[in-house]
């Protein structure tokens, strides 16, 4: 499993990187396609429990917050409101208040936390702010991992996340924190302070293993153990960027308050 984690990883970053490279449409296309991806691994989670999932309204919800340009955005929320009410009414009682709900919360969390990575696109130097984003991801994560592998002994939260222990969490702290020092003494940006780095590594590694921590107490909730397979060793596109949703809004507004 590890050997595959790892080759998948060596394949798929440069992919990655050179899609966001090219910027642009692929970049955007690139993102519209997780949070798709994700959707639908979430959809499918609920099915495992016998929910029924809307899906029509959910990935245009999930568009929506993508793309959508602020002035239309109210509006188009409340159509698609109005439309998943009335599949719910025309469908009841097989759908239910709780599949209605569960199904736009999945689509809001997603959609709205993705949609931080189309701002970044417009923003000056983009493909520089993006890479700090998924560097701290994979600082936290990585650090969490090894740290927690090889001195974890106090559990967190048992009920929630078993192997997950608060030495795994230093772990991540220091790692990310570790990360946005080494970024920015590499990127060199003036009058930026080594505090700042510090907070931003600590910060997004909170909000890192939060969103961790939320997608794994949703596959409880759903009864499964990944969202899904399309990514081998990794399981599915929520189980490898669950951490990287919650994130990336801090970067975007770090970037804008603080870089620029």
């Amino acid at each position: 499993m590890f050997k595959t984690r790892v080759l998948t990883a060596v394949i798929g970053i440069p992919v990655l990187l050179g899609v966001l490279y090219l910027g642009g449409t692929y970049w955007k296309l690139l993102f519209a396609l997780m949070g798709i991806l994700a959707f639908m691994e979430f959809s499918s989670m609920m099915s495992n429990i016998q929910l029924r999932p809307l899906l029509i309204p959910g990935l245009l919800l999930l568009l929506l917050l993508l793309f959508a340009p602020d002035a239309y955005l109210y509006r188009g929320i409340f159509c698609i409101l109005v439309l998943a009410v009335t599949i719910s009414v025309l469908k009841y009682p097989d759908l239910t208040i709780k599949d209605t709900a569960i199904s736009l919360f999945g689509a809001g969390y997603i959609g709205f936390l993705l949609s931080y990575t189309i701002k970044i696109a417009d923003l000056h130097q983009s493909f520089v702010i993006i890479i700090l984003a998924l560097v701290l991801t994979w600082g936290s994560d990585t650090g969490a991992y090894f740290v927690g592998k090889l001195w974890g002994r106090h559990k967190m939260t048992p009920a929630l996340s078993p192997n997950k222990t608060w030495e795994g969490a230093a772990g991540g702290l220091i790692v990310s924190a570790i990360a946005a020092v080494i970024f920015f003494m590499v990127i060199d940006i003036e009058g930026f302070s080594l505090a700042y780095a510090l907070l931003l590594g600590i910060g997004a590694s909170v909000l890192a293993q939060l969103g961790d921590f939320f997608i794994s107490g949703a596959k409880r909730f759903f009864q499964v153990k990944d969202s899904g397979k399309i990514i081998p060793g990794h399981g599915g596109v929520l189980d490898r960027f669950d951490s990287f949703l919650l994130l990336v809004p801090l970067v975007y507004y770090f970037s804008i308050y603080i870089i620029m």
